[in-house]
């Protein structure tokens, strides 16, 4: 028997994500709620927050949890690596080719079950280094 609560797609779920896409990626609930307030403000926040909180449960959305503030979402729902400005704090994804062995050796080495991996890199964006003095 299947107990899984199948949620429904509701309206505001829809905007919300369609919100998000048309921002791009690795946007904050709340520039998504200040988007989604200029054509909808009946809209609340709360309920934005809800819904990209359900959205990351159910696997539609992956979380990036910064430790340079807010959190942002992504349309790219499966654990990758950021890299976050920290003057700017703009967050692009990052792709290399990690050694498939690093989390058999982080197990090993602490006596952990990984449940899941966050990889963040932090740095000065293209945008940002052009402006800085020589």
């Amino acid at each position: 028997m299947n107990t899984e609560k199948k949620r429904r797609n509701t309206p505001q779920k829809q905007m919300i994500l369609e919100t998000l896409v048309s921002m791009g990626s690795h946007v904050s609930a709340g520039a998504i709620y200040k988007e989604l307030q200029k054509e909808h403000p009946e809209i609340g926040r709360a309920t934005v927050f809800r819904v990209l909180s359900e959205m990351t449960a159910d696997g539609i959305l992956y979380r990036v949890q910064s430790t340079a503030g807010e959190d942002r979402f992504d349309i790219t729902n499966y654990p990758h690596c950021h890299i976050t400005c920290r003057l700017c704090g703009k967050v692009d994804d990052v792709w290399f080719d990690s050694d498939p062995h690093v989390i058999e050796q982080i197990k090993s080495a602490s006596g952990f079950t990984v449940e899941s991996e966050h990889i963040e890199f932090h740095g000065i964006c293209r945008e940002c280094k052009s402006k800085q003095p020589v």
